[in-house]
This record gives structure tokens, sequence and C-alpha cells, in this order.
């Protein structure tokens, strides 16, 4: 049927809602939370406006259970590739909130960050059903990437950066975010989707204006990597270099030079700066650190392998339920040792931890089958530009998927919901280029 009015409004506030919430992801968690409920809220009205516009066509011939059912249906989310993956993850974290080891935490986490991130999901499907919507969106993404980063560069000429006045700790940049891991982190994928659209913008000699300001974005974005010093960053933006020479062996020389600048120019700086090498600490006993952490450094990647082992033992106590959708951190704290209390540093071991081997299993199967699906799509879409946003968002959540198995990246609100926005972005190119029955 034909779109009303208010559904029209309703998918420019969707879209409204998230171009806001990317841009200002960096910045801030409270206007991220805002514009994402925002968002959601658009979603739930058009809905809701779907179910009234239809409702005497459809209710007429049906009883109460089929009138119960057409509402519910109404409530659906866009049909797409990821439906049974996510019925099935949801209802592994639903098992781990019910035996949690700590109900309230697990039951406020659920539906706080979970759902939410969900429908946050649903929300980019269902207004993001064009090139120029997204295209739209792509270009918040980018300045506000290109505004972080700046931010960052300031940051490493001044000290502290000129909007939070966040200052440098450990000669590290951080920008906008608390840590410089977290800024590493956001730059990844970014950096994966920059890299495509300026291969694409220099090969296609679309314009001479774009080509430089894509060729700006990304040496500011790689300046910023290089001085955040994030190993784990370092070696999920290598996996996207590898990423894209498989999708488009064209872009061999280009990833084989951003590669090298990593290993001739972000290696020897890591070693001056943090007196590490990429895998080992063996220069660590003459940097001066905290008490509690001298022991765990000696174990190498600043301390993971000992949180790794750590979050280990906590698996082993319930391997199938898990102790609880997000406990880690009060389930470590019973050990009287605190040299123990830190995160596991590995979203896919914390995650085990949390929710175990259920909800592990069901979180790579959705990771599986999303990823088959665009690396597919990656085959069959003929469009260069529509291409270009795919195979930048396929290598850009691959390198980011890969840093998280070192880190805790998805547990952070601002990074957390940035893998669904992207996931969404993956899933929503695709739709635009396929035949309208199909199934994504």
């Amino acid at each position: 049927m034909k779109n009303s009015a208010i559904e029209i409004f309703c998918d420019w506030g969707i879209v409204f809602g998230l171009c806001a919430s990317i841009f200002v992801l960096p910045a801030s968690v409270a206007f991220l939370d805002s514009f994402a409920a925002l968002a959601v809220f658009f979603y739930l009205i058009k809905k809701i406006s779907r179910i009234v516009i239809d409702w005497p066509l459809r209710s007429a011939p049906l009883n109460v259970l089929g009138k119960c059912r057409s509402v519910w249906n109404g409530f659906s989310p866009p049909e797409n590739i990821l439906d049974r993956p996510l019925q099935l993850l949801s209802l592994a974290i639903f098992i781990s909130v019910v035996f949690s080891a700590y109900p309230g935490l697990s039951f406020l986490a659920f539906f706080g960050k979970f759902v939410k991130s969900i429908f946050v999901y649903f929300s980019f499907l269902e207004a993001m059903r064009d090139e120029k919507r997204i295209r739209l969106f792509i270009t918040f993404l980018l300045a506000s990437a290109f505004l972080t980063a700046i931010c960052g560069v300031v940051q490493q000429f001044n000290g502290h950066d000129f909007l939070k006045g966040h200052r440098m700790a450990g000669g590290r940049v951080s920008s906008f975010f608390k840590e410089a891991n977290g800024l590493a982190a956001y730059l990844v994928p970014v950096i994966g989707l920059a890299v495509s659209l300026l291969f694409t913008a220099f090969t296609r000699k679309r314009s001479w204006i774009l080509t430089v300001a894509l060729t700006a974005l990304l040496i500011v974005l790689l300046s910023c990597l290089c001085w955040t010093y994030s190993r784990s960053s370092w070696i999920g933006c290598m996996v996207i270099f590898f990423v894209m020479t498989l999708l488009d062996r064209r872009k061999v020389f280009l990833a084989g030079a951003l590669l090298l600048l990593i290993i001739l120019v972000f290696l020897p700086s890591l070693k001056h700066v943090r007196h590490l090498h990429l895998i080992t600490d063996d220069n660590v006993t003459s940097v001066q650190k905290g008490s509690l952490m001298i022991s765990a450094l000696k174990q190498g990647g600043s301390g993971r392998i000992s949180f790794w082992k750590n979050a280990v033992s906590i698996i082993r106590t319930s391997p199938i339920c898990g102790t609880g959708f997000n406990t880690y951190t009060r389930v470590i704290k019973r050990n009287p040792d605190k040299n123990t209390w830190w995160y596991a540093h590995n979203c896919y071991l914390q995650l085990t931890a949390e929710t175990g081997l259920l909800g592990l299993g069901c979180f790579l199967w959705m990771l599986f089958v999303l990823l088959r699906h665009g690396l597919s799509y990656c085959r069959q879409i003929s469009d260069p530009w529509p291409l270009t946003y795919l195979q930048g968002t396929v290598a850009g959540l691959i390198g980011y998927l890969v840093q998280s198995f070192f880190d805790n990246t998805f547990y952070t609100s601002q990074l957390g919901l940035l893998m669904w926005i992207l996931m969404g972005l993956l899933v929503a190119v695709t739709r635009i280029n396929i035949h309208p029955r199909e199934k994504v």
C-alpha cells in the first residue's frame, strides 16, 4: 500500500535520528542514547500508524485471536536475513537472564542495552531503503570521524582536545573517548569504509574534490590511529587491508602501501612510546606501571593472557547458560585478589562467561550468516557505489570483530551500538540492489 504522510514523516524522523546518532557517537553517550531513542520512537509510531490505517480492512473478517495476531505482525520488523539468528540469540541471552547470578543486573541490561540495540538495527532497515539515504548516513559518519580525528590531532600537539579538554594519558591520543583503545576501535571500521570510497573515487575519476577530501580524511584517520598506539586496532586494520584485497584484487597496491605504513611507521613508534612490540611485552619492565599491573603485564599482551585465564575459569563454573548477561564485573569481584578485577579484554570470552556456550554459538552463527550474506552480494552488485559501500562495510566490520577479540569493544555504549549500526548498513545496502521478492 502507498505510504501515508505520517509514515513518510516517520521515515525521515528515523533517518534524522540515525544520522544524528552516528554524528554524536564519539562525543556524547547521552546524546547518542537520546537520538537512538528518537529513531526507535519514530519506528514504533510508523508501525502503529500502519496498524491503524489497515485495521478496518484487515480486522473485519478476523476473530479475537486473529486480531491479536494481526497487531503482533504489524509490529514485526522488516523481514531480513538475520530474522532467525536474532530470534535464537535473543532466546539464548534471555535464558542467561533467567538463570543469572544477579537477575536484576541482567534484566536491566537485556532491555536497556540488547533490546535497544536490536531496535536501532530494525529502525535502520525500516528507513534506509534507498541509496540517497544511505549516502546521507555515510556522509554524517565520515564527517563525525573527521571531526573526531582532527580533535585527536589537536590533542597530540596541544596535550588536550579542543572540545572536551581531555588530556593525553601515557602519550596516547583519545580524542572524545575516555581511552585511546576506544578511539582506535571506532576508527577501524571507518578507515575500511574511507579506503574503499577513496579507491572508487580515484579509479572512476568521479571528482577531484571528492578524491582530495577522501585522501585528507584518510591521512587524518590513519595519523590518529597511529597515535592511539592500540595494537589490537592495528591488527584489525591490517585484517581490513587483507579483506579488501580479497574482495577486489585491484586494491592490492593500495592495501600493500597501507600495510607497509603500519609496519614501517606505526610499529617503530610503538616501541618508542609504549616500549612494546606488536605481540610481546619484552620491554614492559622499562615502563612505570601501577603495582597491581606489574605481575599481569609480565604474562604478555598487556596482561591479556592473565585476563583470559580468569574469563575461562568463570566459564567453567557455568559453561552452558553463563553467569548472566552483564554480570562479569560483579562475578570477577568475588575473588578477593584485586589483581584479577579486570575486564576479560576479549569480547567473545566475556560473552561466553555471561551467556554461556549457548549465547556464544548463537552470536557467532549470526555473524556467520551476516558476513556470508555480505560477501555473497559483493559478487552480485554491479553498481560501483553501492558495491563500494558494501565492500567497505564488510571489510570494516571484519576488522572491528577482529579487534574485539583483544578488547571489550562490544561492552561500551558507543562501540556496542556502532556494531549494530554497521550490521544494519551492511544489510541495507544489499536490500537496495536485489529483486524485491528476494528475502534479505
